[in-house]
């Protein structure tokens, strides 16, 4: 592969990262506009097919940004398509349902490659605090009234829907709270980093009227430690990845615990829907492995899933599923925190995804194709760095074919760390 003109570099990172902001404000669109309508449903009903295309276009566009672990996890990528096909009869899956895992590998390895400036980084946050502001006007103005006398602020009040329902609701304004106020720190101007303080008030404001009690908690975990000065946040950057490796090596045994437990009720009853799950996945030795078919939960005349990201892929993928899923976050996670010269508003988006890693224990929004570019956009975002810092890497070049530059630079580098 021969080198790359910057004017051409530069032109190919515009396209891919157009390409990315309107995969995620698509998936925005959905639940800030609702899917009451057939031309939306069909929005919906089409994401699995629209996300892997996006994403995969945005790979090819950025071919020779590669790197040789960048190569091997696409490698992961295509052949967990092909292992999981091989069960598609026993799973009652398809293509794409198989290609679910490989979606999240290249959103990742997307938002990774793609250099998002200052400038974009400014525009996806506006983006972001306009879809949040807009679901907060159609929370504050569309609610259903209350009983006489409630409050919308009551605990108590209770909301079966608004225009979706409010776990939807919930994880949307999560989700676009996360992205607007990491994206603004990153900037790192003193008035970006002011504006984040709205942005925490509104998503806590949002979660709790609409009483997702998942997101609210996420958002309050995010908020907590994302208010932590910079350089404490580097300072305990080793308990992050401790934290992720804790949880997601533990959040198995410990759903499965809390399902067979008759005394403990800490997810607000999704502890039934988790028992009748395990009771039909251990049904068949091989379920457990590689996945089963889709599973359901009847309430009174309510159909629900699995209310669990992490049962959700045991369903769809098996533990083989659930530890590759959970590897590649481990993998990302590290290599970040390893790194020397891991800044503090990287580890805003480590601690906006583990976030949405916890409200995951109680919703499906990390294995949905709707959810994935806007959810696991976090962990690809953790890897961009402003253009001044040291170890920015020139894509403009070919990774596979060291230039004497290349080496100049590094030595440099070297003598300065020294």
């Amino acid at each position: 592969m021969e080198r790359i003109k910057k004017s051409t570099s530069d032109i190919l990172n515009l396209i891919s990262a157009c390409i990315l902001i309107g995969m995620t404000l698509l998936c925005f669109f959905l639940w800030t506009k609702g899917i009451g309508t057939q031309e939306m449903f069909n929005i919906y009903a089409s994401m699995n097919r629209y996300m892997p295309i996006g994403a995969t276009i945005v790979l090819l566009l950025n071919v020779y940004r590669l790197k040789m672990d960048d190569l091997i996890w696409i490698g992961v990528a295509i052949l967990s398509i092909i292992f999981f096909h091989q069960f598609d009869e026993l799973r009652q899956a398809d293509f794409l349902q198989d290609i679910t895992i490989a979606l999240i590998i290249f959103i990742v390895l997307d938002f990774k490659l793609v250099e998002f400036t200052k400038g974009l980084r400014l525009i996806i946050a506006g983006l972001m605090a306009m879809i949040l502001l807009i679901t907060a006007y159609r929370i504050f103005t569309e609610i259903p009234a209350p009983a006489a006398g409630m409050s919308i602020w009551d605990k108590s009040n209770k909301l079966q829907e608004i225009w979706i329902n409010t776990n939807t609701i919930g994880s949307s304004v999560m989700c676009s709270g996360f992205l607007a106020a990491t994206l603004l720190q990153s900037l790192e101007w003193t008035w970006a980093k002011l504006l984040k303080y709205p942005v925490y008030f509104v998503a806590l404001a949002c979660t709790w009227v609409v009483q997702s009690q998942a997101a609210f908690l996420a958002v309050m975990v995010f908020v907590f430690f994302d208010l932590w000065p910079n350089f404490l946040k580097e300072k305990i950057k080793w308990g992050y990845g401790i934290g992720y490796s804790v949880f997601l090596i533990g959040i198995f045994p410990l759903s499965l615990f809390l399902a067979n437990s008759s005394n403990i009720d800490l997810f607000t009853g999704r502890e039934d829907i988790w028992k009748h799950f395990y009771d039909t996945l251990f049904k068949v030795k091989e379920q457990f492995w590689v996945g089963m078919p889709p599973f359901t939960f009847q309430r009174g005349l309510q159909i629900l899933g699995n209310h669990n990201s992490y049962n959700a892929t045991l369903g769809q993928f098996g533990l083989v599923g659930l530890v590759l899923m959970s590897l590649f976050i481990l993998y990302n996670v590290w290599l970040i925190i390893v790194k020397e010269n891991t800044h503090g508003t990287q580890l805003s988006f480590i601690i906006a995804f583990f976030a949405v890693l916890l409200q995951s224990t109680m919703e499906d929004t990390l294995m949905a194709p709707y959810w994935i570019p806007i959810t696991f956009c976090l962990l690809g975002l953790a890897w961009q760095k402003n253009s001044e810092d040291d170890d920015v890497f020139d894509y403009s070049v070919n990774v596979f074919v060291p230039t004497e530059e290349d080496f100049e630079v590094k030595a440099t580098r070297r003598s300065r760390r020294s």
